[in-house]
């Protein structure tokens, strides 16, 4: 890929950074969109020369993550892109922040029509499956899905092989990635293939790498709790549910209780507000659900004692874990309503505050 022609204003020997930027777009971008666009500040300034792959290596990122930072930057209006004939990135115009308006921005789709799927010949699929690395491969693969692939199973998989560029290894491990998932359908393991071609992947570490970052099993959960099943994990979302596990060293349980609160809290998946309760309990010594639910009691004594208490019927809560530890220290009686209860972090906070200060 050819190297991207940079636009926009220069400054000798300072890389500066409007304060509109810093006011207005600093707070909602993630790592990733910022390293960008202040090191395309600093290419500027040098003049030096940009390419997504340059940019992919500076930062360890595959290349589909420049593109979805260049193209965050182009909706909100910070960057203008221009694309080559054959649709990637060819130019990049940074715009002044502070005449900056959001657009829309058309994704080029000329890629996706590359990964259409061929017809492919009774003759085609003699010749792929005469190559002795791919009747291992096809051997490998029924043995995965516990039946003899149908011909046009095996047209999937020559598209795989023929039309993605995919390795025998790298099918291999696609199929054992699925399977071990529960879908033994080709029709989803095709599914997987095109996303992983569409996020550049091209080897079994590549598409390990890719699941780690944004298909593991830890992120999809928390995904699911906040009520999303449609979507990968953000970046961001990446880093808040990286940060609770390795800085708070939560356990995931703790930190879907967190998530289930959020919702009940909030009706919306927050991942800001499950932070506020999660370093919450990281300061006041959470290490399990019995350390919450004794956070719980502690709280509903204080309510007691003059704080406004926020509470919300567990009648309207369905499957959750909300009264879980009042239902275990039993029922007060015909009529009574377990309650579940909803810390005021801004009650909270006041009171850390004052704690320090004292």
């Amino acid at each position: 890929m050819s190297g991207i022609v940079l636009k926009g204003n220069r400054y000798s020997g300072n890389t500066i950074v409007s304060n509109c930027f810093i006011d207005d777009y600093l707070a909602d971008a993630n790592g990733a969109q910022l390293k960008i666009y202040l090191y395309l500040m600093r290419c500027i300034e040098a003049d030096e020369p940009v390419s997504v792959p340059l940019l992919a290596d500076r930062f360890n990122y595959m290349e589909t993550d420049i593109r979805r930072s260049l193209l965050y930057w182009a909706r909100k209006g910070i960057v203008s892109l221009e694309f080559d004939e054959e649709e990637n990135i060819s130019g990049i115009i940074l715009n002044d922040p502070a005449e900056a308006q959001e657009t829309e921005v058309t994704i080029p789709r000329r890629r996706a029509e590359k990964h259409r799927k061929p017809v492919y010949s009774a003759d085609d699929l003699k010749k792929f499956s005469s190559d002795d690395d791919i009747k291992q491969l096809i051997f490998v693969a029924e043995q995965y899905l516990k039946k003899p692939l149908t011909p046009t199973e095996m047209k999937t998989m020559l598209f795989m092989y023929d039309g993605l560029g995919f390795s025998a290894d790298l099918i291999e491990y696609l199929i054992e990635y699925c399977v071990g998932k529960g879908k033994t359908s080709m029709r989803y393991i095709e599914s997987t293939a095109m996303n992983w071609a569409e996020d550049g992947v091209k080897t079994v570490i590549d598409a390990k790498g890719r699941e780690k970052r944004f298909g593991g099993s830890d992120y999809s959960t928390v995904l699911r709790a906040f009520g999303i099943t449609d979507r990968k994990p953000a970046a961001r979302e990446i880093d808040y549910i990286d940060s609770w596990k390795n800085e708070c060293g939560f356990s995931m349980d703790i930190i879907l209780e967190a998530a289930g609160r959020t919702i009940m809290r909030t009706s919306k998946p927050s991942f800001q507000y499950a932070d506020r309760i999660l370093r919450g309990w990281a300061e006041s010594g959470v290490h399990s659900m019995e350390d919450i639910d004794s956070l719980d009691e502690a709280y509903s004594s204080r309510m007691q004692q003059g704080f406004r208490p926020v509470l919300q019927s567990s009648t309207a809560l369905q499957g959750g874990r909300a009264g879980s530890a009042a239902k275990r220290k039993g029922s007060a009686g015909k009529g009574h309503f377990d309650m579940e209860r909803q810390y005021d972090f801004d009650e909270i906070e006041a009171s850390l505050l004052g704690r320090r200060q004292g």
